[in-house]
């Protein structure tokens, strides 16, 4: 009797293994070779990037301001979209009169948002000397460049307004132990303190009166290459080199109103305040003249017409 059972429990078992081997498919009872296994690449697939169109902000030609430029940029899988801005604005610009911001070299590490300051990580090569400076660079363009680099980071980030500050972080491989925030030496100072996290200077951004001021800071100075940054490009009536500069009056004194902005973005208008002499003549003060500007190419100018208005202003 108990060899029967014991028969029986045996077919039972035979019987179930052998369905539960007949339900797997026959690959899996086999081990793959590594030729059929998947392939893992180090290298991001950009098919599973995102699209974002944001606004870049890079140095206007070789001027003391920002320009604005719109972008659709590729956000890679488990990207930020932080890193992904960063990485866009050490590709440089795409549009003409836009000018590179960081040292050839320069990398983002990672971004990380924290009580409304954003943490920014830059390889080494943030310290470096840029491809066109030779020696120790300590003129003003070469601080100036450094600080619309740090203007032009802190404005692309905090453009959508989900940041306050941007705290600049910086990993350096050959001194490991020390503080990785940015030194006040970046600016070119004797000061190896950390500097303060940036907040967004409006001093450098293309605003409508930044723009006047600039073009009215040229004329004082007769710098009128400078002058032509802010005449609109299709307008090509005001010839840097033409002889009527020569009877412009002198520019003594100047102040520009913030200005008003036109429902579609597109135009403004700002008022400015002057003191004129003519050539051997009194001086003439101007009040809240009207310059018409119009945004081109993220940048605001004015077209030749208006300039000339402007500078003759007094014998009006």
């Amino acid at each position: 009797m108990k060899k029967v059972i014991l028969c029986a429990l045996l077919a039972l078992c035979t019987a179930l293994c052998g369905c539960g081997q007949s339900q797997l498919p026959p690959s899996a009872l086999r081990q793959q070779t590594p030729a059929e296994e998947e392939k893992i690449s180090a290298v991001p697939d950009e098919s599973a990037s995102s699209y974002l169109t944001e606004t870049l902000y890079f140095r206007y030609e070789e001027t003391g301001m920002l320009r604005q430029e719109e972008r659709v940029i590729s956000m890679l899988p488990n990207e930020s979209r932080e890193k992904a801005l960063v990485r866009a604005l050490l590709e440089g610009p795409r549009e003409a009169g836009g000018t590179a911001l960081f040292p050839d070299k320069t990398e983002v590490l990672s971004t990380q948002l924290q009580d409304g300051v954003l943490f920014v990580t830059f390889n080494e090569a943030l310290y470096d000397r840029y491809g066109d400076e030779s020696g120790a660079p300590s003129d003003a363009e070469a601080l100036l460049r450094r600080k619309l680099a740090m203007a032009a980071l802190c404005a692309t980030l905090t453009e959508s307004g989900e940041c306050r500050s941007v705290q600049v972080l910086v990993r350096a491989e050959s001194n490991v132990g020390a503080s990785m925030r940015l030194k006040n030496s970046y600016y070119l100072l004797d000061d190896e303190r950390a500097a303060e996290p940036l907040t967004r200077e409006e001093t450098y951004l293309p605003t409508p009166d930044a723009s006047a001021r600039m073009l009215l800071e040229a004329w004082k100075t007769r710098s009128w290459s400078a002058l032509y940054d802010f005449v609109m490009a299709s307008d090509t009536r005001l010839d840097a080199a033409s002889a009527r500069f020569a009877a412009v009056p002198a520019l003594l004194e100047s102040t520009v109103s913030s200005g008003t902005v036109s429902l579609d973005g597109q135009s403004a208008v700002v008022c400015v305040s002057m003191t004129l002499r003519a050539l051997d003549g009194p001086e003439e003060s101007v009040e809240n003249w009207p310059l018409h500007l119009t945004r081109e190419n993220g940048v605001w100018k004015a077209e030749a017409d208006a300039v000339y208005a402007l500078m003759q202003s007094e014998s009006e």
